[in-house]
């Protein structure tokens, strides 16, 4: 989708040296992923101890994926 926008030339800049990225286009891209991604995992952090996990119940579906995926 083309978008028109207004960013500053210092957060370009900015974003240009930390995001080696073929095009502007592609850059910004993968900015605004790795602030989705960072914002999701905010709010996943808020719920650390408010959500109970049976840890073994995992480590048995974490083996039996590996398993099946070593069978594969």
């Amino acid at each position: 989708m083309r978008t028109t926008i207004n960013i500053s030339d210092d957060v370009i800049k900015e974003t240009e040296t930390v995001y080696k990225a073929n095009s502007r286009s592609e850059m910004i891209e993968i900015a605004l992923k790795d602030a989705v991604r960072y914002k999701k995992l905010q709010q996943f952090m808020k719920l650390k101890g408010k959500i109970e996990f049976d840890e073994e119940s995992i480590k048995k579906i974490r083996s039996a994926e590996i398993e099946e995926s070593n069978a594969n």
